[in-house]
């Protein structure tokens, strides 16, 4: 029995930032459902407002970017927050 030496390793296909991204994506793409969906539904009272700053109409497109963004900007600090503090970890495999 021979061994096969052409398939990377586990851990070479899948990496660590790969998988967050991907799950990233998918968070982002739940959320502008979700909104695309409440947006449709149109529930009496619903006026998104982007950062407190820009009016958007409760129209599916209109919840569904304020899903993404506002998700999106939420996420994405908290992950470059962690990308920043994992520089300083000794304890880290390279």
């Amino acid at each position: 029995m021979t061994a096969n030496t052409d398939r990377l390793a586990l851990g070479g296909r899948v990496a660590g930032s790969r998988v967050v991204l991907a799950v990233y994506l998918a968070v982002l793409g739940v959320a502008g459902t979700m909104g695309a969906l409440l947006g449709y539904v149109n529930p009496e009272g619903l006026d998104p407002t982007l950062f407190f700053l820009v009016d958007l109409p409760a129209t599916p497109l209109g919840m569904a970017t304020f899903g993404v963004v506002t998700v999106g900007t939420g996420l994405g600090v908290l992950l470059l927050a962690v990308r920043y503090v994992s520089r300083y970890d000794e304890s880290r495999i390279e």
